[in-house]
C-alpha cells in the first residue's frame, strides 16, 4: 500500500460511497473517472470495501449500504471524512455546538478511528482519527478529489458550528457576480458553502473530483444513466464545475476545463 498523503486536523481526507448497487456504481464511476477497484473484506459476510484507485493511487471507496439503512430507505450518498487529532475531544465539541453523534467512535482495525456526525442543519460528515491510513493519495489531479461544498438552507448556523468544531473561518467572496462562502483553515482555503442550497437535495456535503473536460463528463453521465443537477458552469479564471448523480441517486461534483 502506498504511503498516504498527510492531512492536518480539520482537513477533508477521505470520501466513500454507501450504495445499493456496488457493481453498478463501480461500472459507472470507472467510465467517468477510470477508477479500478481493490476489494477488501469488511468482516461482515461477503461484504467488501472497495478502494477506488487510479494509476495505483487511492482516491476514494465504495461499499454496500447496510441493511438497516436500506430498511430506513436511506438514499445512496457520498460521505466526506474530516481528519482530527483526537476524535473524543472533537465529538464533545460537535455535541456542544449542536451537532448529533449518529455513530461511533469505532476502531477500523489498525487504520484509524471513525465516527459519523450530523451538523445542526442536517448535513452528515465523518470524523477520522488516523492510524495507518491517513486518507486519499490522489488529490487535485484527474480522478482525485479537489473540493468539498456544503449545501444547506441555514448557512449562518452551519458557519458557527464548523467554526466551533474545526476552527474554520467563513469568508464571503464574489465569484462571477455571485456570492460564495469560503471556509478557511489556518489562513488557507479548506472547503466552501453555497449561499443557497442545491434544489432537490437535502442538506449535505458535495464532493468534487477533477476531470480533464467537464462538458464531456456531464454528457457521459447522462448516457450512463446518471442525472445532471447542474450542468457545466464556468468559474471565472478557473474552469467549470457541475453537480451530478449516479444511476443509484448519489450526488457528486466534478471540476475541469
Amino acid at each position: 500500500m502506498a504511503a498516504s498523503k498527510k492531512y492536518g486536523p480539520g482537513e477533508f481526507c477521505w470520501t466513500d460511497l454507501g450504495t445499493t448497487d456496488v457493481a453498478g456504481a463501480k461500472k459507472f464511476y470507472r467510465a467517468i473517472f477510470g477508477w479500478k477497484a481493490k476489494d477488501i473484506p469488511m468482516g461482515v459476510g461477503d461484504a467488501k470495501y472497495s478502494i477506488l484507485q487510479l494509476n495505483g493511487k487511492d482516491s476514494c471507496a465504495i461499499y454496500p449500504m447496510p441493511e438497516e439503512q436500506k430498511k430506513m430507505k436511506a438514499p445512496p450518498f457520498w460521505l466526506g471524512y474530516i481528519s482530527v487529532a483526537n476524535i473524543d475531544q472533537t465529538l464533545k465539541k460537535a455535541k456542544s455546538a449542536g451537532g448529533k453523534i449518529c455513530a461511533g467512535p469505532a476502531d477500523v482495525m489498525d487504520r484509524g478511528v471513525w465516527a459519523l456526525v450530523q451538523d445542526p442543519t442536517g448535513a452528515a460528515f465523518a470524523l477520522w482519527q488516523p492510524g495507518k491510513r491517513r486518507g486519499a493519495d490522489l488529490v487535485g489531479k484527474p480522478g482525485g478529489v479537489c473540493w468539498h461544498d456544503l449545501s444547506t438552507p441555514k448557512t449562518g448556523p452551519a458557519g458557527k458550528f464548523y467554526a466551533k468544531v474545526f476552527g474554520w473561518k467563513v469568508k464571503e467572496e464574489d465569484i462571477g457576480g455571485g456570492s460564495y462562502h469560503l471556509f478557511q483553515l489556518n489562513g488557507k482555503e479548506a472547503c466552501g458553502m453555497w449561499p443557497e442550497p442545491m434544489k432537490g437535495l437535502p442538506p449535505m456535503w458535495i464532493t468534487y473530483w477533477t476531470v480533464p473536460d467537464c462538458g464531456k463528463a456531464v454528457a457521459k453521465t447522462g448516457k450512463l444513466g446518471g442525472k445532471v443537477l447542474m450542468g457545466a458552469t464556468p468559474i471565472p479564471n478557473m474552469g467549470r464545475f457541475a453537480v451530478l448523480t449516479d444511476p443509484q441517486g448519489a450526488a457528486f461534483g466534478i471540476f475541469g476545463k
